[in-house]
């Protein structure tokens, strides 16, 4: 038994050192397969086309403290401060909103600074689309797009769906590096760099806008209702005062027995005193309500940005010709064991 072991072991072997003569032999062949590689991959890394990656870390958080007290207490007036709504925009729920079409549509009909044309135009433009789009009957008067979104036709509005699928796809990384903390990160790799700027600064602003108005609807509705309640009781009591110290100073030195007289007098002062106890409960509530609204805001701060101009991102000509020598080499070699072993299988 042992010997059979050995004897298939040293065949084994001797089959490789057979194989690595055989291949040495070929040098030539090798050598050549392997300079057409280098040749090809420093030939990728002149004419590929060079990309610009934008890259924005920012912190999109709610506030996680309780808020049982501060609700209790406001209920007590009737007011309702909402509810906590923490995990509705939160981890995978924030990623899914950045890079739904709604928000991707509204950074891409922004304008970029000193610019007459949104980063549409520009994609459109770079993509070579408008001259695609006009060899087309159907999509002849497909560009340009309006400025408002609304007003797309249904052909534009077809085109835009395969717009915003290649963003999404080949353009657009929205991650969370760490999921223990509220630290998001977008990154929007184009072949133009204002594009790839441009639509990582403006998406980030669009999707934290959208999620901070959604988080304090009910904060802002509450404190826009009592602060116009406030402004009204305060203009009514105003009123009662007035008509109070009016009443006052028609019955000054009234004979103290015409009582009747003096009733117009003691019911503006009921009403004033009763309408100032109101405007003093919508006071406290006006105040529970800037409290609500501030613990409602969301925490929004960029932590690092990208700056223009971008780096350009290229294949490195020193890599690319040493992966490309080392697969030609490698392919030329299996060509050559798999040729040999299929001649003695052959003539088997």
């Amino acid at each position: 038994m042992l010997d059979k072991e050995s004897v298939s072991f040293r065949d084994i072997i001797n089959q490789i050192i057979t194989t690595v003569k055989y291949l040495f032999s070929k040098w030539l062949l090798i050598g050549i397969i392997a300079i057409a590689g280098a040749a090809i991959g420093i030939t990728y890394a002149i004419t590929s086309t060079p990309t610009y990656s934008a890259t924005l870390n920012f912190v999109l958080s709610s506030p996680t403290a309780s808020s049982n007290g501060l609700m209790g207490l406001a209920s007590q007036f009737g007011l309702n401060l909402g509810t906590d709504n923490n995990n509705v925009f939160s981890g995978d729920n924030i990623i899914a909103l950045m890079q739904s079409r709604r928000m991707v549509q509204k950074a891409l009909f922004l304008k970029p600074e000193n610019a007459s044309k949104p980063l549409l135009d520009i994609y459109i433009k770079n993509k070579n689309l408008d001259e695609v789009w006009q060899q087309n009957e159907r999509t002849k008067g497909a560009y340009p797009y309006p400025d408002d979104p609304a007003k797309m036709t249904g052909i534009q509005d077809s085109l835009f769906k395969i717009i915003y699928n290649d963003i999404q796809e080949n353009m657009l990384d929205v991650s969370k590096p760490d999921n223990s903390q509220s630290i998001y990160q977008i990154t929007t790799t184009s072949p133009n760099d204002t594009l790839s700027y441009y639509l990582t600064k403006y998406l980030v602003d669009a999707t934290s806008s959208f999620y901070i108005d959604t988080k304090t609807s009910v904060a802002k509705q509450n404190l826009d209702m009592l602060m116009k309640e406030a402004d009204s009781l305060k203009i009514i009591l105003g009123g009662t005062i007035t008509s109070a110290a009016s009443q006052t100073d028609l019955t000054f030195n009234l004979n103290p027995a015409y009582q009747v007289q003096r009733s117009p007098a003691q019911q503006s002062q009921v009403s004033a005193s009763a309408l100032g106890q109101a405007y003093g409960q919508v006071l406290q509530n006006l105040e529970l309500a800037k409290i609500a609204l501030q613990k409602e805001t969301p925490l929004y701060q960029i932590i690092d940005e990208p700056t223009l101009p971008l780096s350009t991102d290229k294949p490195s000509k020193l890599i690319s010709i040493i992966v490309g020598g080392f697969l030609g080499g490698f392919l030329a070699c299996c060509y050559l064991i798999a040729a040999k072993a299929y001649k003695i299988f052959k003539s088997a």
